[in-house]
């Protein structure tokens, strides 16, 4: 459905200076495509020949954002992760997202971290920022190694982010001799970065900082990096009011991409460290590297989990109460299949037995996902039966399930619907659309003409709302054809959605309700080029029986 829960913007903070060179900070709002790749209509554009023309896609689903690989050779990495191709990732603030050589950090504007903004854009000519040498940073002392094994131990134990970030400033402040450190990561913006964790072991509370720009921009080649002074002269103008005499900084690298900084610094008249800070350092930061990888990896296994179980069970409720695939009620006969897709599990389609020869019938699709779409489909399902049987009218029937829908469910969550009766008698159709919109009618004598757009409001907004009915005459109506908007919507590899001139194609060279449904599918897949849809798809054909 295209009414959907307002779920905040995405932004992409790019991790290095490629990536914001070339794309910047791309933002989606969700109500359109955002496709990343080569090719010159996606939404963020890369120039490098690794990235398939449309290497990956980033999608709101009610309320929710998913990323999907779209299969191309050097695939799609989330937190250090390679996504299966085509199956969606739920994405979570704070993500680090790689196509290729570009490495993003998600962002939905709704960090707590506080910023800092980064100091020194130019050193003086008495201040030294250098590599420090493996060989150096190989010469731990052994009376820490007990604080080191310690501190691996709080590290790998830790159970998110923020711990983690609490475990590395302890140990690193125990290990280095610097008397304040801080967890650094950047924003995407050269002037800031965002502090996780900072403590200064001088004063109580949090430390006060100036982070280097010439460091920092050091330690994001990957490698720890050394800010001293010459011959006891102060460090570059940018610094001064602080009095940095010397500071530390080692990467926190996923995936191959740094993603965060350990920081320590000293100042006047304080101890600038012990000989191997740098080396305790350099271990810390690969500790910090692995937890994590590790943490990120969970997290987003736990998020697949969660997303399959919720999607499982609403798919065996959606199997169970819709009616089977082929069958016939009273003088109509009809063919159905349901597609699940990738995000949601909503669609509904019932036909059922009225009094005097009457069939009501109702097709289509809730918001939402998992159990909640679930039951709120049975909700629905079960007050249009009551409401029809006890009415025999579609416009009473969907005016008692609107006003609970809107009082009961969940503020986001809506159900577009289409609700006829068939009376026999007459061969007419009284039907009621609200907010779906996707059918056809076939005739004898000028094939399948679109039934056009729906003439009501989405079903849950408003309580109060009047629906009004239309009356077909079937006389001569071949076939009535309903759809979800997941047929439609659905995209080929270039993006182009499937849309209803190709349903209307399809219908033009069938001849029953089951040759609609095996057409449309079939159709469906050879556009798409894969079996797993973006959206459940649902097509229902109900034949009209010839009057004798």
């Amino acid at each position: 459905m295209s009414q959907e829960y307002q779920a905040p913007d995405i932004r992409l903070e790019p991790m290095d200076d490629r990536a914001a060179a070339e794309v910047g900070t791309p933002v989606s709002d969700g109500n359109g495509p955002f496709v990343l790749g080569r090719a010159r209509g996606c939404q963020v554009c890369f120039e490098d020949p690794s990235i398939s023309r449309r290497h990956a896609s980033i999608v709101k689903r009610d309320g929710r954002w998913f990323v999907v690989d779209h299969g191309g050779r050097h695939g799609t990495y989330l937190n250090g992760v390679r996504l299966d191709a085509e199956q969606p990732a739920v994405a979570a603030q704070g993500d680090f997202i790689r196509v290729g050589p570009y490495t993003f950090r998600i962002d939905f504007g709704g960090s707590k971290v506080s910023t800092m903004a980064i100091t020194e854009k130019h050193l003086g000519s008495d201040t030294i920022v250098e590599r420090v040498s493996n060989r150096e940073m190989g010469s731990l002392a052994q009376h820490r190694l007990e604080v080191l094994i310690d501190g691996a131990v709080a590290i790998n134990q830790s159970a998110d982010e923020a711990a983690l970030g609490e475990a590395v400033v302890d140990v690193v402040l125990a290990g280095t001799g610097f008397p304040r450190a801080a967890m650094i990561r950047p924003t995407g913006s050269s002037d800031q970065v965002e502090v996780l964790v900072s403590r200064d072991t001088k004063v109580a509370g949090t430390a006060e900082f100036s982070f280097s720009r010439s460091l920092l921009r050091e330690a994001a080649s990957g490698h720890i990096a050394r800010l001293s002074r010459r011959g006891g002269e102060e460090l570059g103008q940018s610094i001064e009011r602080l009095g940095i005499t010397g500071a530390l900084c080692a990467p926190i690298v996923l995936d191959a991409s740094v993603v965060g900084y350990i920081y320590l610094d000293s100042r006047a008249n304080e101890q600038a460290g012990y000989p191997d800070a740098a080396g305790f350092c350099h271990a810390i930061s690969k500790m910090a590297s692995l937890a994590l990888s590790n943490l990120k990896r969970a997290d987003l296994q736990r998020r697949q989990r969660q997303m399959e179980q919720d999607l499982q069970g609403a798919r065996q409720a959606q199997a169970f109460l819709c009616p089977k695939g082929e069958g016939a009620v009273g003088a109509l006969a009809y063919a159905m299949q349901s597609f699940p897709g990738r995000y949601v599990a909503g669609d509904l389609f019932d036909i059922f037995p009225l009094d005097d020869g009457r069939v009501g019938l109702c097709f289509g699709d809730v918001t939402g996902q998992g159990a909640t779409a679930a039951i709120l489909m049975t909700a629905v399902l079960a007050h249009l039966r009551a409401s029809l049987a006890r009415y025999n009218d579609p416009a009473q029937a969907i005016h008692d399930v609107n006003r609970y829908v809107a009082e009961c469910s969940p503020a986001h969550m809506f159900v577009s619907l289409w609700v006829a009766v068939y009376d026999e008698a007459d061969r007419s159709l009284c039907y009621v659309d609200g907010g779906h919109g996707h059918w056809y009618i076939t005739y004898r004598d000028k094939g399948p003409v679109h039934a056009g757009k729906p003439g009501g409001l989405l079903v849950g907004i408003d309580p109060e709302y009047a629906y009004e009915s239309a009356t077909l005459d079937l006389g001569d109506v071949d076939r009535i054809i309903l759809y979800s908007d997941g047929l439609i919507e659905q995209v080929d590899p270039g993006g182009e959605p499937f849309e209803k001139e190709r349903v209307r194609e399809v219908l033009a060279t069938t001849a029953s309700a089951k040759e609609d449904v095996a057409a449309l599918f079939q159709r469906l897949e050879e556009f798409a080029g894969k079996t797993v849809l973006d959206d459940d798809v649902t097509v229902a054909s109900i034949e009209i029986a010839q009057s004798k």
